[in-house]
C-alpha cells in the first residue's frame, strides 16, 4: 500500500509539472524581462509552504546572478517592508492568491511602484488581479490522499521558480566561472575552483640556489610548507626524496 501510494504521488507531481509546459507564454516572458531588468534586488515572499518554496527560489536566483533575498510577509507588515527599496522587483507565492498577509503588502507595493510578480493557483484572485504579472501554477489535484497538504502545488511553484531562474541564468550570459565565484565552498565549489585560485606562486613558493645544502633546503620546505627535493648520491644514484620538510627513502 505505502509503495502504491508513493508512486501516485510521484505520478500527480510528475503529471503536474508537464502542464505547467503548456502555460509558459508571454507572461514568462514578461515576468523574465522585468527581473532582469530590476535595477534593485529580486523580493521573494509567500506564506507557510508556499514561503518556504519562496525562500529556496530565492537562493537559486543569488546563486545564478541575480540578487534575491526572501521577506517573510507577516514580518514585512510589522516594520520589514523598510528592506524593499525602489528599483526592486517583488514575486509573490500563494496558491490561493488571497493570503492576507500577502494582500497587505499590495497598498505599499503600489506607493513604492515596485513591480509584483505573482505566482498562484487561482488567476482570478485579489492578488492576481492587482499584480503586474501572474503566472499560472494551478494544480489539477494535490498529491495528499486527503487532498489537503500543499504537494504537487509546492511542486508546480518550485519548478515555475527553477524555471525562471534558468531562463534568467541563460539571458545574463551567466558561466560557470560566475557560479564558482559566487559558490566557492562544498563539493560544488571544489569541482569549480580554478587553478590560478589554489596554486601558490612568488614568495609563497619554496627555493634556494643551486647547490643548497639539506638542511637549507629542509629548512626553506618547512617554512613555507611545501615542496619536495630529490636526494641525489655522488654517483648519481636517486636515494630518496624530501617532502614538507619530512625524508622519505626508497630504492
Amino acid at each position: 500500500m505505502s509503495l502504491e501510494t508513493a508512486r501516485k504521488v510521484l505520478e500527480i507531481e510528475a503529471a503536474t509539472i508537464r502542464d505547467l509546459v503548456g502555460r509558459l507564454d508571454a507572461r514568462f516572458a514578461r515576468a523574465v524581462e522585468l527581473v532582469y531588468g530590476c535595477q534593485g534586488r529580486v523580493v521573494v515572499t509567500g506564506m507557510g509552504k508556499s514561503g518556504i518554496i519562496g525562500q529556496k527560489i530565492s537562493a537559486t536566483l543569488s546563486s545564478t546572478g541575480t540578487p534575491s533575498f526572501f521577506l517573510h510577509p507577516a514580518e514585512a507588515i510589522h516594520g520589514d517592508l523598510g528592506r524593499l527599496v525602489a528599483g526592486d522587483v517583488v514575486v509573490a507565492l500563494s496558491y490561493s492568491g488571497e493570503t492576507e498577509e500577502l494582500l497587505r503588502l499590495l497598498d505599499s507595493l503600489k506607493r513604492m511602484a515596485i513591480p509584483l510578480i505573482t505566482l498562484t493557483g487561482n488567476p482570478a484572485s485579489v492578488l492576481a488581479q492587482t499584480s503586474d504579472v501572474v503566472i499560472d501554477v494551478s494544480i489539477r489535484e494535490e498529491a495528499c490522499p486527503l487532498g489537503l497538504a500543499p504537494t504537487a502545488s509546492t511542486t508546480a511553484m518550485l519548478a515555475m521558480g527553477d524555471a525562471l531562474a534558468m531562463a534568467l541564468l541563460e539571458k545574463r550570459g551567466f558561466k560557470e566561472e560566475d557560479y564558482a565565484a559566487l559558490h566557492p565552498g562544498g563539493g560544488l565549489g571544489v569541482k569549480l575552483r580554478r587553478v590560478e585560485n589554489v596554486m601558490h606562486a612568488g614568495d609563497q613558493m619554496p627555493s634556494v640556489a643551486p647547490g643548497a645544502i639539506i638542511p637549507d633546503v629542509i629548512y626553506e620546505m618547512s617554512k613555507k610548507g611545501l615542496g619536495v627535493a630529490a636526494v641525489v648520491e655522488t654517483d648519481g644514484r636517486l636515494a630518496g626524496f624530501i617532502s614538507d620538510g619530512d625524508l622519505r627513502r626508497f630504492f
